[in-house]
């Protein structure tokens, strides 16, 4: 529950502060709006460490050139249903919608579109991206590198980002839509920073400090925060994962790799550039979308109806419990806690975009 502190604000009330600021710094509306829809799907559904909180983040490395304001974000087809994406180094977010939806056109034509995305920068949660594709009968995937936060499997030192990699499938008729949104580290590092500057505890198995000893009392200050490491999902498995997500997003664009991405939080000198890869399904290429959609029906009502295992109420689909704190947020707003609305606010004092109350 959120704390007395916490405030609620509706979500429209955060995009509209989101775009404003984005056209302060001088992104095109266009730009502005794809990154603010993108930012606060993320606050409705749970994901807070992507939503509104990076527009300050974003502001700043805009304001200091280290991102373009104004891109020229073009498109370059290379077979009938592959294409590239060049962000030309501005925010990341509208690079990746153009990527999905020139996925999803060719995967319209061919059965499946694939585009690897260069030049572009952190596109923040990947879920909205991946729904898009869903909710037009396609099945949608991407995935991205990032900033060298996760030790390799037996290692000490950090070298992969967090790497987030999702699916999302065509809803049936009457169950979830399926979403499955994940880092390819035990979690987002963005949870360990949140952890941290709340004077939270974590899990010993989330992250290791700077000698790869096992941390859950994660410090307040960025400047020690850095040199913490994730740990990969699953050990060698997470590993394994992160190793081809540097392959399709750093080495088919050309982009750097690993410890070579610039730090968006603490590097503020360089130029950043990263890679993504973006892909569309056409169901209906297989099979009608209306006989996936019922099997999935089908699929999912059984999962569902698996008895729970002790401590858990019952089985969710995955992307269930974001789809259900969407819900819930629409009605009530999206909580923000003390320390983001500080930030937002003194952000919209600079820019003359009052932060919404």
């Amino acid at each position: 529950m959120p704390s007395n502190d916490t405030k609620l604000i509706p979500a429209d009330k955060l995009r509209a502060f989101a775009v404003g600021v984005f056209e302060k710094v001088g992104c095109p509306k266009e730009h502005a709006e794809i990154t603010a829809d993108v930012l606060i799907e993320s606050n409705l559904r749970g994901v807070d460490t992507h939503g509104v909180f990076l527009c300050d983040n974003y502001c700043k490395r805009l304001e200091q050139g280290l991102f373009t304001p104004k891109p020229n974000v073009t498109f370059d087809k290379r077979r009938a249903a592959l294409g590239t994406v060049d962000g030309d180094r501005g925010l990341g977010q509208p690079p990746t919608w153009l990527a999905m939806q020139k996925a999803i056109e060719m995967a319209k034509e061919c059965g499946l579109g694939a585009v690897s995305v260069r030049n572009s920068n952190h596109f923040g949660a990947a879920a909205p991206y991946a729904i898009h594709a869903a909710e037009r009968g396609c099945i949608g995937m991407l995935w991205s590198h990032g900033e060298s936060d996760v030790i390799p499997f037996g290692g000490r030192k950090k070298f992969f980002g967090t790497a987030p990699i999702c699916f999302a499938a065509p809803a049936g008729f009457d169950t979830p839509m399926y979403c499955a949104d994940m880092a390819t580290s035990q979690v987002a590092f963005g949870k360990i920073r949140a952890a941290g500057h709340a004077g939270k505890e974590i899990p010993p198995d989330w992250a290791v400090d700077a000698d790869g000893n096992v941390l859950t009392k994660p410090a307040s200050d960025d400047a020690i925060i850095k040199d913490y490491s994730a740990v990969p999902m699953g050990g060698a498995k997470g590993y394994g994962i992160a190793v081809m997500i540097e392959a399709t997003c750093a080495l088919l664009t050309g982009m750097p790799y690993g410890p070579h991405i610039i730090r968006k939080f603490d590097d503020w000198q360089n130029v950043s550039a990263m890679g993504h890869y973006v892909q569309a399904i056409d169901v209906e290429a297989f099979l009608p979308l209306t006989d996936f959609r019922r099997r999935i029906d089908e699929m999912f009502k059984e999962l569902k109806a698996i008895p729970p295992a002790p401590g858990y109420k019952e089985v969710m689909i995955p992307g269930e419990p974001e789809l259900r704190t969407k819900a819930q947020r629409l009605e009530t707003g999206c909580p923000i806690a003390p320390e983001t609305s500080n930030l937002l606010t003194a952000l919209g004092k600079r820019m003359g975009v009052p932060f919404p109350s």
